[in-house]
């Protein structure tokens, strides 16, 4: 995209040429040749480095393998193994640093390679025949420019200095990474999946004369349909080879008093009459594959120990209701909430005793001089981030980030919408309290500058987090924030009102509360001390399931756990699709309706129908019309996040006596324009209007709406001399309907033109 903004300024630019080609040299060919020398000269280093170190890793695994117990003695075999182990790192260490230069010079690419045809682009202007009117029109794309560039490097630096770290504890840990395959088998591909165990493996080769060979094999078996793959290994050519596939029959333990080498295993297939006898990296490498297949030797398994969820219990919810009420007690016009970290030896002394049972009660949250703001908000953060799970948990982490990455905004909506009502009932409630708390803090921005995208960035790693780290995991943790920028921006969209094809009286929406301090379930978690002097009530969100148990059992409502699941009701329920939004001309609104519905089903069914919340109202339906937080298309009529609805019968009727009218039921993502004889030719439509809306129309008026004002969005230049241009956050009076869809005609500074609707919000 920014090269071709840079090609229509250089069509322009005619005069000066000789000049700009002499400064080119300077400014466009020696940065790229630095770019190449540095960088993708420093990246071939470390390839070269990583196949030295792989070479030799191979040979001194391949001398260790060699060795035979028999004829060596202890001494040399200890060695032996402390070579390998040495081998191994440097190849580990050697391999991490080639993949993160790689990674490096990718990222630099976005940026960098920009950044020189943005100066190249800077000489051009210079010397642009126009002046002063053609650069203030580039200066304005360069200034958005910069921004994104400047936002890749942070980007790119966060991204590199995580991966840093995580290399780094890849390293320190990897002596437990040895060990880690005692408890769970490794993927030693980390390209390869669906596989039940992949790896390394020596085949035994008989040769003519008697003699045996080892030869170095990629095997992969799936278990499901006993599936076994053996994939020649070739270090030096690029070609692959064709694998060989076989169907396991048996798989047994090579005694070692049979066989002078250490760690084999015989493995029976259908395709051949002889076993093919195997040589694995270690015993713990042959363990797993004897435990894959189903071999005769003994499946060791250590299972993990789920730890409780301890910390979302009474106490975390007490110290957050506490912390927030604090927060908002103290104002929330101090600039860098969230974002300013307090002392981490505060911060942990707070938690400490905050989270503590018996000490709880006596934190005095209410003199700063005790606990200034920013030890709180940092205590806050800590507590959500060092809990067990994330509070968005693992299980969902991954719908989560698939949402964030939707290009069209209605459906991140809809799925983040989805997935938050499929939280635990205690991640669900803490999760309504903090974003309710996040989106009072957003409302105050022009104060205290946290914006919903700076909260996104305090709360998106703190909120959301993998089940393991890797680099991929790292590069998600943009869509992580966009994914929190979503949740504070339609909070109550999200949070008080059910997703899409689930029956209200099965949903679980908290009332609409500004106070943080609203009571919770008391939950015992069974631990020392654990015990209130009060109870503490269910809050009003329970009452709905309690009075369906009701009516089913006398039994006590069951209490849902952080780390439980609830228990959704199936019966009756069928699949739901994804909605597609139908206009329909007797309700004047979209609704929406399943891809796989029938045709029977009627359009203006009440279960299909969105609510006024869903679609947005009109401009002059009494509600504010919901709006793409992103900057929309131009010029393509109405957006659909933003067809109008009205809230009252006069207005609905009216709406059908103006002069331009549906003629046609446009599907999603089409718009017609109206004319004014498209009802003459629908005479049981009219009829039909005029019947339901008996007494509504006597009481309609002629009058001409009043203008409103509106505030802007996002920038806008006009394509024509009918059309406004105008910036972000400008006030534009005296807004009134088109005839034309999507679009509204306003005054700005004196002059009357029209503006898209999908760039504004009504303020009044």
């Amino acid at each position: 995209e920014s090269l071709r903004a840079f090609a229509r300024f250089i069509e322009k630019i005619e005069d000066q040429r000789d000049i700009l080609i002499n400064n080119s040299e300077d400014h466009f060919v020696k940065p790229l040749e630095t770019f190449r020398k540095e960088n993708i000269g420093a990246a071939k280093e470390e390839k070269k480095n990583f196949d030295k170190q792989t070479t030799k890793f191979c040979q001194s695994q391949e001398r260790y393998l060699n060795m035979k117990p028999a004829k060596t003695n202890d001494s040399t075999l200890q060695e032996a193994d402390t070579q390998v182990e040495f081998e191994k790192k440097a190849f580990y260490t050697a391999s991490m640093k080639y993949v993160l230069k790689l990674q490096e010079v990718q990222e630099r690419k976005k940026f960098e390679f920009v950044e020189i045809l943005l100066s190249y682009m800077l000489s051009w202007v210079t010397f642009y025949h126009q002046g002063y009117v053609d650069l203030e029109d580039f200066m304005s794309y360069d200034y958005d420019l910069r921004q994104l560039l400047q936002k890749t490097r942070e980007n790119f630096e966060y991204t590199r200095d995580e991966a840093q770290t995580l290399m780094g504890k890849m390293l320190n840990e990897n002596k437990g990474l040895l060990h880690a395959a005692q408890w769970k088998p490794q993927d030693q591909s980390g390209t390869m999946k669906g596989f039940t165990r992949q790896g390394y493996l020596y085949l035994m080769e008989k040769k003519t004369l008697g003699t045996t060979s080892w030869t170095k094999y990629y095997c992969q078996y799936k278990k499901e349909t006993k599936q076994f793959v053996m994939i020649l290994y070739n270090q030096i050519g690029d070609k692959r080879n064709n694998p060989e596939k076989y169907t396991l029959e048996t798989c047994v333990r090579r005694a070692s008093d049979t066989i002078e080498k250490r760690f084999c295993f015989d493995v029976t297939v259908k395709e051949k009459t002889m076993p093919m006898t195997f040589q694995a990296l270690s015993e713990d490498d042959r363990r797993m594959w004897l435990d894959a297949m189903d071999g005769k030797e003994p499946t060791y398994q250590m299972h993990h120990i789920k730890s409780e969820d301890t910390m979302l219990d009474d106490v975390g919810f007490n110290f957050m209701r506490r912390s927030i009420a604090t927060i908002e007690s103290r104002g929330l016009s101090e600039q860098g909430l969230y974002r300013v970290v307090g002392v981490n030896s505060k911060v942990n002394n707070l938690l400490k005793v905050a989270l503590d049972s018996k000490k709880a009660d006596k934190v005095n949250y209410d003199d700063p001089s005790v606990w200034e703001t920013k030890t709180i908000t940092s205590a806050v953060k800590s507590y959500l981030r060092t809990l067990p799970e994330p509070l968005m948990t693992f299980k969902l982490h991954e719908n989560f980030i698939k949402a964030a990455k939707q290009e069209s905004k209605t459906l991140r909506i809809l799925d983040v919408h989805k997935y938050v009502h499929q939280l635990p009932q205690s991640n669900f409630e803490m999760l309504d309290m903090l974003i309710s708390h996040l989106k009072r803090i957003s409302e105050e921005n022009e104060v205290n500058k946290m914006t919903v995208a700076n909260l996104g960035v305090c709360f998106g790693p703190s909120l959301m987090r993998p089940e393991e780290e890797s680099v991929a995991a790292i590069m998600d943790i943009k869509f992580c924030n966009i994914v929190v920028e979503i949740l504070i921006t339609n909070y109550e969209q999200i949070f008080k009102t059910p997703p899409d094809g689930t029956d209200p009286s099965e949903s679980r929406i908290l009332p609409s509360n500004n106070n943080p301090s609203v009571l919770r379930p008391h939950i015992n978690t069974g631990g020392a001390g654990a015990k209130h002097s009060e109870p503490i009530p269910r809050p009003v969100s329970s009452i709905a399931a309690i009075g369906r148990n009701a009516n089913h059992s006398s039994n006590p409502p069951s209490r849902i756990y952080a780390n439980q699941a609830p228990v959704h009701p199936h019966s009756g329920a069928r699949t739901k699709q994804r909605p597609v939004q139908i206009f329909n001309a007797n309700t004047g609104g979209f609704e929406i309706h399943s891809s796989a519905s029938s045709s029977t089903e009627s359009l203006n069914s009440a279960k299909s129908a969105l609510s006024p919340r869903q679609l947005g109202g009109g401009p002059w339906g009494g509600t504010s019309p919901l709006i793409d937080k992103g900057p929309p298309r131009r010029g393509s009529g109405a957006s659909k996040d933003s067809q109008p609805t009205y809230s009252n019968v006069s207005a609905l009727a009216s709406r059908f006596n103006q002069n331009s009218s549906a003629s046609d039921v446009p599907t999603f993502g089409s718009v017609k324009k109206r004319s004014s004889n498209d009802f003459s030719a629908q005479p049981s439509m009219s009829s039909s209007m005029h019947g339901s809306l008996t007494g509504s129309m006597s009481s309609l008026s002629s009058s001409k709406p009043p203008g409103r004002t509106v505030i802007t969005r996002y920038p806008c230049v006009a394509d024509n001399y009918t059309e406004l241009s105008f910036e972000a956050n400008q006030l534009i009076t005296d807004v009134r309907p088109t005839p034309e869809e999507g679009w509204l005609q306003g005054t700005l500074n004196g002059k009357t033109g029209i503006i898209p609707m999908n760039h504004v919000e009504f303020i009044d």
